[in-house]
């Protein structure tokens, strides 16, 4: 009897503290919805039944209101594109202290050397990383090149990882009643042996229109984490592809610079953009001011003049002879292959800058700080 009754005894124990993981896992529920960019009607819904006074100052925003939504999804944004802001300025600024001297920083992206071309990128002394001999350190850079690799490598698959856990936390929270977010829920349920799951009180969960909305939001947020995430997974790629051959190494280093250039212009839009409301970054002169007179020109010539005619023509006529090379010590394959393979991701990534740039040129948040800006005039 006293097995049983300490049996028992474990079990009301475990069953409580399942229910309390329950309670405190739908608790955490709208927080995570909000900061993935997620709407959270049912959290609010819940909320208006439980608080009477409708204009309490502890009250939950509710996310029917435009304006409050708005606000509640610009904070994350607004952090993101802050520390993106930091990291891609900390990085310029470094490849500039490490590389600015170097004979392949050419200047039109600011190199000092006298001989400074993208020519010397090829040098025949140099090939595959991979096996030490046959990858001379012909400038002394090989060290600051490993690391800043290794550091750009490191902020892709961080970035990858945080859009992996994102998408895993939208199909946990995101869910409908009865779809993939309750499944904690019954999980507990099962744990407990009643069938039973913990259920907060909802009124208008059964509404169809709600449901069409969360499952929609849901689609669309999961389709803005995937971009990203294929992105983050191709630019790994092209990273690791580009160290282990030492003239893409460095041609790499000045495109990871020249695009983190236009980057931390984009960023500081961004940052701009979704800004407190309140805020002297959100003034409409200062957004414009820093889309017009700083974002878009930077990008223009980063993006549409110097990827194309500096890096681009480099890779496409300067490389001949180091791929004779690469042919001769591995086979004629080799570098057919990766001729082709580097100069097509070239090719996509100035495609997927036109994109970007009729984007920039008519971004909706820009249009409506335009038209905020011609009210105010009046």
């Amino acid at each position: 009897e006293s097995n049983v009754g300490g049996s028992g005894r474990g079990r009301g124990w475990f069953g409580q503290m399942l229910m309390w993981v329950s309670r405190h896992w739908y608790r955490l529920r709208p927080t995570v919805r909000r900061a993935l960019g997620h709407d959270s009607a049912r959290y609010n819904n819940i909320v208006q039944q439980q608080q009477s006074p409708v204009n309490s100052p502890y009250r939950r925003s509710n996310s029917n209101n435009p304006i409050t939504a708005q606000h509640l999804f610009s904070a994350p944004r607004h952090a993101t594109a802050t520390f993106r802001l930091l990291y891609t300025s900390v990085s310029c600024i470094s490849a500039l202290l490490l590389f600015q001297s170097a004979e392949f920083w050419p200047r039109s992206v600011f190199g000092t050397h006298p001989h400074a071309s993208t020519r010397q990128c090829w040098d025949l002394s140099g090939s595959f990383s991979a096996l030490g001999f046959l990858d001379d350190d012909y400038d002394a850079k090989n060290g600051k090149l490993k690391y800043f690799f290794l550091a750009q490598a490191a902020y892709q698959l961080h970035s990858l990882c945080f859009h992996v856990v994102s998408m895993l936390l939208l199909l946990l929270y995101g869910g409908s009643s009865g779809g993939v977010g309750s499944w904690a829920s019954r999980l507990i349920g099962l744990f407990r042996g009643d069938g039973s799951s913990y259920q907060p009180q909802q009124s208008s969960n059964n509404n169809p229109q709600t449901k069409s909305k969360r499952l929609i939001s849901m689609k669309t947020s999961m389709q803005s984490y995937f971009r990203p995430m294929m992105e983050h997974v191709i630019v790994l790629a092209l990273l690791i592809g580009a160290y282990l051959f030492s003239g893409l190494r460095r041609l790499g280093a000045v495109g990871i610079f020249t695009l983190e250039l236009s980057s931390v212009f984009l960023q500081l839009l961004q940052v701009s953009i979704y800004a407190p409301e309140n805020s002297w970054w959100r003034k409409p002169e200062v957004v414009l001011f820093v889309h017009r007179m700083l974002t878009v020109p930077t990008f223009v010539y980063c993006r549409l003049i110097v990827l194309p005619f500096v890096l681009w023509r480099s890779a496409l006529f300067e490389s001949q002879e180091w791929l004779e090379q690469i042919a001769k010590v591995f086979s004629p394959g080799w570098a057919e292959k990766l001729y082709t393979m580097f100069n097509g991701s070239l090719c996509l990534i100035f495609a997927l800058n036109l994109v970007l740039f009729r984007r920039l040129l008519f971004h909706p948040h820009l249009k409506q700080i335009v038209k905020q800006k011609g009210q105010v005039s009046r």
